[in-house]
């Protein structure tokens, strides 16, 4: 019970921020890389957690691994997007129906529709880079019977482009910030 908590309170903009914070001690370990796997994977699949800001967190605390990071959490929540494709493909078309009714009265879908039905693979991986919602594209994508192998090349190739960026931006950026603090830090020592 207390992991389903934990796990509804990483929802939450409040909730992410308090797990990075738990993570801060642990991001010079071996394992912390992986660790993004796993916690970009739990945000593709909660379908409400965007993984870019997951990942910004993740960069900052160690901005020198970020090539790391990134790679892992391209990994991590590419392979849940292909296996939530995957689950839906198998038992969601009721799913879908229920919990998302207006979905098919949408132009935007009937637009989404005609794109991923010519362009499959092509369509997947714009929308994975692009800041968009991917998850109407992955809905879409298992109603349509995309074969999952196509669905997680295309999110492989998004998401590491759209991530990396990410990573690049935010390492550079925290990785200022660090070594000034560092000097500074160094500075006040030197005058005590």
């Amino acid at each position: 019970m207390r992991l389903i908590a934990h796990a509804l309170e990483f929802g939450h903009n409040l909730g992410i921020r308090r797990w990075v914070g738990r993570l801060f001690p642990y991001a010079d370990r071996w394992w912390f890389p992986s660790l993004a796997a796993a916690l970009s994977a739990a945000a593709t699949l909660s379908l409400s957690v965007p993984v870019g800001p997951v990942l910004m967190a993740l960069v900052a605390l160690n901005p020198r691994r970020w090539r790391a990071l990134v790679v892992w959490s391209v990994l991590g929540s590419a392979t849940a997007g292909a296996l939530f494709t995957h689950l839906l493909g198998h038992f969601g078309t009721a799913w879908i129906n229920e919990r998302l009714p207006q979905l098919a009265a949408s132009k935007h879908w009937h637009y989404l529709v005609s794109w991923v039905s010519s362009y499959g693979f092509a369509t997947l991986a714009a929308i994975a880079a692009s800041p968009f919602a991917q998850t109407p594209a992955l809905i879409l994508a298992a109603v349509l019977g995309l074969p999952w192998p196509e669905v997680l090349g295309a999110l492989l190739l998004g998401k590491g482009l759209k991530y990396s960026l990410i990573g690049a931006v935010t390492a550079r950026t925290t990785g200022g910030a660090l070594a000034a603090a560092e000097a500074s830090q160094v500075r006040s020592n030197d005058q005590q």
